[in-house]
């Protein structure tokens, strides 16, 4: 089976996320992936399962369980596949999603993921302590909210990159949370941005807390949450993800009327073959 890992959402190599991205995969049962994402231990881990010139199916697991869409695996099989054709469509377990490639100096993959929704707030007080914070340091014009787009993220703003520096994910609070019907599975945590529009990072649970350098489907529900509750005007804005992690990441969104586009470069580091023995 061959295997490529690229960073996605790096403006260089050595950044952003890494993706193992395994194709060949048809004959390998669902156990097997997921014994195979364990031992890449990225954040997740891309199956090929057939492919053809425009298309494929894929499947995608993190080291514990198997998800219907996320973001940067889905822009990083898609430039493994396709990143010398205008366009590549990935069959996924929630849908097909079309990443398209600037085949200009910019170099930026954008995809057109599905639809998010928006499910809902949490009080204030709550999101404050779940990210480790004084209430004070949320910032009073994001509500936090709940928006589910496969994986289930709650947004929560905070007043600047200092707060930002600060947060982390309290797994009591989280489970408190999800034991009430509010589903914080993974908290992306948000600020206006210095140097780009936006600042965040992202938390989530795999065996303990865990950061992602940067996450394409947590970007797609901000961005329609930006749109939708925040009236942020359409056009393009740059998250700056991973940050303190020493994985920089950048990630673009393309606000539409009525639609939304999420896009970031991709870097190839590793080419290769899974042996066995």
């Amino acid at each position: 089976m061959r295997l490529s890992i690229v960073d996605v959402f790096a403006e260089t190599p050595l950044a952003g996320n890494q993706l193992a991205v395994v194709r060949d995969a048809a004959n390998l049962s669902s156990e097997r992936m997921q014994d195979i994402a364990r031992e890449m231990n990225f954040s997740e881990t891309t199956f090929v399962l057939n492919e053809a010139a425009d298309r494929a199916a894929v499947r995608i697991f993190t080291p514990t369980s198997e998800l219907p869409f996320a973001g940067h695996p889905t822009i990083g099989t898609a430039w493994v596949l396709g990143r010398n054709q205008s366009s590549y469509t990935l069959d996924l377990a929630a849908g097909a999603v079309t990443v398209t490639f600037d085949q200009g100096d910019s170099g930026v993959c954008w995809m057109s993921p599905p639809q998010p929704t928006l499910t809902g707030g949490v009080p204030p007080a709550a999101a404050a302590e779940l990210v480790g914070l004084a209430e004070t340091q949320l910032h009073g014009s994001f509500q936090p909210t709940l928006v589910s787009i496969g994986p289930n993220f709650l947004l929560v703003g905070v007043v600047d990159e200092a707060a930002l520096a600060q947060a982390t994910m309290n797994l009591d609070v989280r489970a408190r949370l999800i034991d009430s019907g509010a589903a914080a599975n993974s908290v992306f945590v948000f600020c206006p941005g210095v140097q780009t529009d936006y600042s965040a990072r992202m938390f989530f649970n795999v065996n303990g807390v865990r950061e992602d350098p940067a996450t394409g489907s947590a970007n797609s529900g901000f961005a329609v949450y930006l749109r939708d509750q925040c009236g942020v005007a359409p056009g393009r804005y740059v998250v700056a993800q991973g940050d303190q992690m020493g994985r920089p990441s950048r990630i673009y969104l393309e606000l539409l009327e009525t639609a939304y586009r999420v896009g970031g470069r991709v870097q190839s580091v590793v080419t290769g073959e899974l042996d066995f023995g």
